[in-house]
């Protein structure tokens, strides 16, 4: 018996050194990379605050450890943001909703990168909001929707607001959202709706109203003074993209009835469902396949991924000559769902044919990526068309949430970086997030080819100005 167990005991010791030399050569460095791209938040407990003071400073607590897991500060915007939580701390005890959400959120934009951000400052959901919706076309900033007593103020310019011009109010709340300024100009009608948050910022002198110039569509200027509706009570756990007003499709979420410029005018399909992920037609006497993805994620059940497979095959049925993907009202989600799809449409088209990638400032995270794979996979045949993307080619991802424990505004911490202009190389492994070399492609520029931005006319006489270029182009 003794005999017997000798073979077994060393055969016991070769595993028992496998396993300790895969844990040492391949576990211990896979563990050692990705445990940063996978770091919870510090977890704190508070107990019930007596007072606003109080509430503020235990948000603050909280929000103090955000270095701990956000891994796009650099030295220097690290130690600037420890210096704004010193100030706003010292401020704490005086500060309002408004003036702390604020204050909050020009902290972490000192990140200086689009993902990290607070994602609820948005009028009317959890702070105060005109009866006006805004949004921005190539001439400036205009009324789309607002309630029905407010319908005869539908179309107008904004001229000023609160005593400044539209372009002085992004230039001012540029402090307050991270990454690329026209991010900042993308985000502002959820802040040039509120009284409260622009007041907060130092930009209006009042909080329950605003004093607004218009330029009318008949082409006069009157002055309105707008009394603010309460928002609701709490403040949205996700970002919010304002290009949503400009689709006239009522909000899933809407109690009020609510106008908009777009009534009695026959909708531009990339307008008429903005709340479908994702969904394709056929133009052009059927030689344009045009597809618009709405959020690179998964719906009611419904594969992404899937479907964009049976779009494949079906359009391998058909006599496509060119292609349209529209991004423009697109955020982001999971971007391996579209990872096949960008790299098979291209081989899809014909040598002779275009696909065309539609983006603007709500084209962000893996919808930017999106575009990126599409455009590097159809190589010269990528025609990138309409608006900058709202984010920079080389960003900082993934992450995760926090939400503070009593303004209960959210943070969101990003861990994990991507290059899709030149890709990751070996000496990011520590950074770069991991699925990029698998997937991730040196995609060059990823400025519009063709730049494209609608002007209001365009888009209030039921136009769209950007997939009008787009089958003028493919033709």
């Amino acid at each position: 018996m003794a005999g017997t167990d000798r073979p077994m005991r060393r055969w016991l010791k070769r595993v028992a050194i496998v396993l300790a030399a895969v844990l040492i050569l391949v576990v211990a460095p896979a563990a050692f990379i990705l445990y940063p791209t996978f770091k919870s938040y510090p977890a704190m407990t508070f107990s019930p605050a007596a007072s606003q003071a109080e509430k503020n400073q235990q948000d603050l607590d909280l929000l103090r450890r955000l270095p701990e897991v956000e891994r796009s500060f650099t030295n220097e915007t690290r130690a600037a943001f420890n210096t704004a939580m010193g100030e706003l701390s010292a401020r704490a005890p005086d500060l309002d909703r408004a003036g702390f959400a604020m204050g909050v959120a020009r902290a972490v934009a000192l990140a200086d990168n689009g993902h990290t951000s607070v994602m609820a400052l948005v009028g009317g959901r959890g702070f105060n909001a005109l009866p006006l919706r805004f949004g921005w076309f190539a001439d400036g900033l205009f009324a789309v929707s607002g309630r029905p007593d407010q319908r005869d103020l539908l179309g107008a310019q904004v001229m000023t607001l609160g005593g400044h011009s539209a372009e002085q109010l992004v230039e001012g709340l540029r402090a307050y959202v991270g990454g690329p300024a026209n991010l900042a100009r993308e985000l502002s009608p959820n802040l040039l709706a509120s009284p409260e948050l622009l007041h907060a910022a130092g930009l209006a002198e009042k909080a329950d109203s605003a004093a607004l110039v218009l330029r009318l569509r008949d082409g006069t200027q009157a002055s309105h003074t707008l009394a603010a509706e309460p928002g609701t009570p709490e403040p949205l756990t996700r970002t919010f993209w304002p290009k949503r007003y400009l689709s006239p499709v009522p909000m899933p979420d809407d109690s009020g009835s609510w106008t908009h410029v777009l009534q009695g005018v026959q909708v531009p399909p990339a307008f008429a469902r903005p709340d479908q992920f994702f969904w394709h037609d056929y133009l052009a006497d059927g030689s344009i396949l045009y597809i618009q993805i709405n959020r690179v994620r998964d719906q009611d059940g419904k594969s992404l991924h899937g479907y964009l497979a049976d779009v494949l095959a079906e359009a391998k049925t058909r006599p496509i000559k060119n292609a349209v993907v529209d991004l423009r009202f697109d955020p982001g989600g999971d971007y391996t769902l579209s990872v096949d799809f960008a790299k098979q449409l291209p081989e899809l088209v014909p040598r002779d044919g275009k696909v065309f990638i539609l983006t603007s400032g709500n084209t962000f995270s893996a919808a930017l990526s999106t575009a990126a794979m599409l455009k590097y996979h159809a190589g010269s045949r990528g025609i990138l068309m309409g608006e900058p993307m709202g984010d920079r080619s080389r960003f900082w991802g993934e992450g995760g949430n926090v939400t503070l424990p009593n303004s209960r505004l959210t943070v969101r911490y990003t861990t994990a970086y991507h290059d899709w202009e030149d890709g990751c190389s070996l000496a990011q492994v520590t950074t770069c997030f991991f699925l990029n070399y698998v997937y991730g492609t040196p995609s060059g520029s990823l400025a519009p080819t063709i730049p494209v931005a609608q002007t209001f006319a365009s888009y209030a006489a039921g136009e769209d100005a950007v997939l009008s270029e787009a089958l003028k182009q493919a033709k």
